[in-house]
Order: structure tokens, then sequence, then C-alpha cells
């Protein structure tokens, strides 16, 4: 990925790796589309901001790909268990602010695995990888109407920075090093 985060990570229950090599094989990002269809419902994307949403048309998903693929990096979150994908962590590098660099990040699950804590699991395995590099300032934006989100967060020691925060969204920061 970058010199800040490392490519990948595992947990218990998941294994999380970057997508770009995947993106690159056809047979691969041919999978990763037809799971991505299956995972980005209505209710996924609820609360994700305006340019996450998946449009309309044949290439909907293909394109939510390429579009994620030139503003960030992105993980993919798989079952350590059977390799089934399940969700996705968005890292957008934002150098700009403070004395160490920014990233926000963004993450997903399918229905299919709400409820089975690997929100939790996955941002804390995040934050435990990010942790072994250099010092980071780790920023993530909820939707007020997700308070599910705002705990994983809180959970591995995010905090609400009001400073940051707008009417519909609050933001949490982490310092990592």
């Amino acid at each position: 990925m970058t010199a800040i985060m490392p490519d990948g990570f595992v947990t218990p229950q998941l294994d999380v790796r970057n997508w770009r090599s995947d993106l690159t094989d056809p047979l691969a990002r041919d999978r990763i589309e037809k799971s991505l269809a299956e995972i980005l419902t209505l209710p996924v994307l609820e609360h994700l901001p305006p340019p996450l949403q998946l449009g309309a048309g044949p290439d909907a998903v293909s394109s939510w790909i390429d579009a994620r693929a030139v503003e960030s990096e992105v993980l993919l979150v798989r079952l350590r268990d059977d390799g089934r994908l399940v969700g996705l962590i968005i890292l957008a590098v934002d150098a700009g602010r403070g004395d160490a660099p920014a990233l926000h990040i963004g993450y997903l699950l399918g229905e299919a695995v709400w409820g089975r804590g690997l929100a939790s699991e996955m941002v804390s395995g995040l934050v435990e990888a990010a942790s072994d590099g250099p010092k980071l300032r780790l920023i993530g934006g909820v939707d007020r109407s997700n308070p599910a989100s705002a705990r994983v967060l809180r959970k591995a020691g995010f905090v609400i920075y009001p400073e940051l925060s707008q009417a519909e969204v609050y933001m949490y920061v982490l310092e990592t090093g």
C-alpha cells in the first residue's frame, strides 16, 4: 500500500489483504465483482457518503470498483475459514494535517455477516496493524443515524473529534505510534 500501512493483516476470523493484485487478474476481479454485487445492498450502503453509493446499470459494480481504486487503497475482508469475501476497508491518505499523516478509514460488511462482531474485529485489526508502523492519525466518519458503527470505532479506541464533526456526521480519531 504505502509506507504508512501494511498491505494486510490477519485476525482470528478474518484475512484482510489489499485488492491491488486481484484487480489486475481478470478472473479474480470477476470474482470480486460478483461478490460485491451481493454485498453492496441498500442496507449496507445506507449510511455511506454519496461518493460511495452504487450507480445504476449493468456495469455499476465495475464502475464502483474503478472509482475506489483511483481514490483510495482498498482491503478485501475475507473469512479465514472459507475465503469468502464479506466486506471491505477503504483507506484514503490525507497528508495535510498535523504532525502525523492522516488516514481516513471506511468499512463495510455484507448483511449476511452482520451481528457476528466482525466489524469490531476488522477495525481493531486495522488499528493493531497501523500501530506497528510510524505515527499515524486514523480518522473515521460515522453518519449520526448509525450508532452501531460509532460503537465499533469507540471499541477500537477512537474518540469523537468535535472540531471535525458536522451536522450529520460524527468524526472519530485515533492516534497510533
